[in-house]
């Protein structure tokens, strides 16, 4: 299966490709899509788009994972912005008829770490462990994608998983 793992956001949206068979995993691609904080709306969440539009036609995943909106009441504004960002990521896959996994950021991060608060450093070693490749998590935002894919790999793959998806 190739999954694409994303960790949308305004000025950094990364994103990360995987092939798995279920006991082994393989890097595609990864990459970040970086906007200009100071550009119009607009603008920004069209590059967003176009850059996972044009990953998509040439990387051709089965699936898509992303990370869910996650905020606090006090960062209300923040949660609206990011909203767009993960929409418009949403909608590229939905444009190519790619199915979309939600995954909350510490239960990724538990899966791929083992513990569900781990910081950004903890992260990238653990990403790189899974992957065999110590280059491909040196950028924060193409870790949290790849932490996302792998997360979704797992998830997929496990018996346990299936078993409660069939109980509801």
């Amino acid at each position: 299966m190739r999954i694409l793992g994303v960790d949308p956001g305004l000025i950094n949206t990364g994103y990360g490709v995987i092939d798995t068979d279920g006991n082994r995993t393989a890097v595609v691609e990864g990459g970040v899509v970086r906007t200009a904080s100071k550009s119009p709306l607009a603008e920004r969440l069209h590059a967003i788009y176009s850059s996972l539009v044009e990953v998509i036609g040439e990387l051709q995943p089965e699936v898509m994972a992303i990370e869910d909106l996650h905020s606090h009441p006090r960062f209300a504004k923040t949660a609206i912005m990011m909203g767009h960002a993960r929409g418009v990521v949403v909608l590229a896959a939905g444009a190519a008829g790619i199915p979309v996994f939600d995954y909350q950021p510490n239960r990724a991060k538990s899966i791929v770490t083992g513990a569900g608060h781990a910081g950004k450093d903890q992260v990238m070693r653990a990403v790189a462990t899974h992957l065999g490749d110590d280059e491909v998590a040196s950028n924060e935002h193409v870790a949290d994608a790849f932490a996302i894919a792998i997360c979704h790999a797992i998830m997929s793959s496990s018996s346990a998983v299936a078993a409660v998806a069939k109980a509801r």
